[in-house]
């Protein structure tokens, strides 16, 4: 079977590419392109796999290449991807580092929460960089500048876990419900939320997201930082949305080495 394949879809080359062969003595007649058309027709309605596995080659090489483009930014942008200010959890002195892309209002970020609290819960050698993009617009950019403005009590990952818990649509007042759960001073943060240093984080990780090709969130990247800064010549791992614990977990001992 597999060899008739082979046949058939060397047949099916020949014929896609005579139109060329043609062209280097004359040019086809529309007679003989509708001919060649049909032959391709009716060889892809016979045997729609073929179409099925061309998609998959498509998109497996579509993967490998966004693959490759994303450890090239992250190695290109280490210093600022690994630099962690505000908004950190776990191990501030980690030797491996995970940075999560996210926003507030994404129902796979969410999803995505229990997980990577079960890692910091479960690796006392782990640091997280909890990186706010918010994406769905004015109330997911609102909450993340609260978050950020809590880091400065030093109150970031309550704020952050306040938010992850709300499961209804966010606006300013249930944003500002969270920050008094988490005991943040309200007055003082709705003032730091405009600050320069916040408005600066949100623009550093949106470049940085671009700069990634980033399509959506959650977004993970792991890699080796001996002494909090990522280790030249190591290689990183780059998930483009939602992983198991298992998985990420098999990434943090790889990249530990």
């Amino acid at each position: 079977m597999r060899a008739v394949k082979r046949v058939t879809a060397s047949v099916l080359a020949m014929a896609m590419v005579s139109p060329v062969l043609f062209a280097a003595d004359a040019p086809m007649s529309d007679q003989q392109k509708k001919q060649m058309e049909q032959v391709v027709h009716d060889y892809l309605v016979k045997n729609p796999e073929v179409l099925i596995e061309a998609s998959q080659v498509l998109q497996q090489k579509q993967q490998k290449n966004m693959q490759e483009q994303a450890k090239n930014a992250i190695n290109q942008n280490a210093k600022e991807l690994f630099l962690g200010q505000l908004s950190v959890a776990g191990n501030p002195k980690g030797s491996v580092t995970l940075v999560e892309f996210f926003d507030y209002q994404c129902i796979h970020c969410k999803e995505m929460k229990p997980v990577v609290d079960a890692l910091i819960q479960s690796d006392s050698n782990l640091r997280v960089i909890y990186r706010e993009f918010p994406i769905f617009g004015k109330a997911s950019e609102f909450a993340s500048r609260a978050a950020l403005a809590a880091a400065m009590q030093g109150k970031y990952v309550p704020m952050h876990q306040a938010l992850m818990k709300i499961s209804k649509h966010l606006d300013e007042n249930l944003v500002m419900e969270a920050a008094k759960s988490a005991g943040l001073d309200v007055a003082k943060l709705k003032k730091d939320m405009e600050s320069k240093q916040v408005t600066e984080t949100l623009d550093a990780n949106r470049k940085l997201a671009e700069k990634l090709h980033l399509m959506g969130t959650p977004a993970f990247i792991i890699a080796s930082t001996p002494g909090g800064s990522f280790k030249a010549g190591s290689a990183p791992e780059f998930i483009p949305g939602a992983a198991t614990q298992q998985t990420l977990q098999d990434m943090i001992k790889k990249v530990a080495g």
